[in-house]
Parts: structure tokens; C-alpha cells; sequence
């Protein structure tokens, strides 16, 4: 009892239909590779709205709120009472000075500056707001965003 192989077995190769099917997943699933990395605009973050130029700013934008309320958390551990006020009149304080881009041990791509505003309806609370900017690559520039974080801060007595 000799198993023999037929000629229509041995041979057999993929149908026209199995190939075609085959090609149109093939073809969706580089579609979606293709959208997801920005292809069709140019691979930008800020002009992508979707993929992985919506992930980069997401990015970006965390990295931004969290440096905004690094510096606030460093702000609110001040000793802030109605006889010592370490903001003074000043606009822009000595103790948190302009931060360039650069100058942020970790993000270069990163920019932080500090204000506190004393114009608000109590002489003894302070607006302090820490806004963040940030570089997102584009095209053949760069684009420039920021985030705000504010809050209000009131005189111990």
C-alpha cells in the first residue's frame, strides 16, 4: 500500500481569488501604516491630526503641563504671609527667571517663564501663572505652542 501523490496535489499554487484577497488586506493595512505616520502631510506633528503627529504633540503637551505645574508646586512651597510677601510688586520675580529654550536640564525643546500679578480684587492674593513653550517640527519650520497654568495665592496671616 504505496501512498501516491497525485500530480493535482503535488503542484498546487494559490487561486486568483486567494492572490486578490490577499493584495486588497495587504493594500489596507499599508493605507494605515501610511496615514498613521503622516504620510499624506508630509510627516508634520502640527499639521497631523491623526497617527503618530497627534502622538509626538500629545507628547509635547504633557511634557508641557507637567513642567508648568513643576514650577507651580515650587512656587506654592513659598512662605507667603501678609508680612513677608516674596513676590513683591515685580512682575517677573528674581527667584524664577525666564528660562530660555536650551537652558531646561532635559528638554531643550522647552521654554519657561513665570508672572504674578498683584492687580486682583484682594491686595493680599496673587495671580500666579507659569506659561510653557514648546517647539513642534514642521515642514521647513518650526512651530511654537505654549501652555498656561494658573492659579490663585493667598496671604497666611
Amino acid at each position: 500500500m504505496s501512498a501516491k501523490l497525485s500530480l493535482s496535489n503535488r503542484y498546487r499554487g494559490f487561486t486568483l481569488v486567494e492572490v486578490l484577497v490577499a493584495m486588497a488586506i495587504l493594500t489596507i493595512a499599508i493605507l494605515g501604516v501610511g496615514a498613521a505616520i503622516g504620510i499624506q502631510s508630509g510627516g508634520t506633528a502640527h499639521r497631523v491630526s491623526f497617527g503618530l503627529g497627534a502622538v509626538s504633540r500629545a507628547g509635547f503637551l504633557s511634557t508641557a503641563a507637567f513642567l508648568a505645574q513643576e514650577r507651580l508646586e515650587q512656587i506654592k512651597r513659598l512662605n507667603y504671609t501678609l508680612s513677608n510677601d516674596p513676590f513683591g510688586a515685580a512682575q517677573s520675580p528674581t527667584d524664577f527667571p525666564d528660562e530660555e529654550f536650551g537652558t531646561m536640564a532635559g528638554y531643550p525643546n522647552f521654554s519657561r517663564q513665570v508672572r504674578f500679578w498683584s492687580n486682583t480684587p484682594d491686595p493680599n492674593i496673587k495671580l500666579i501663572t507659569v506659561t510653557v513653550f514648546f517647539n513642534t517640527p514642521g515642514d521647513n519650520d518650526v512651530h511654537q505652542e505654549h501652555v498656561v497654568v494658573s492659579t490663585l495665592m493667598a496671604a497666611r496671616p
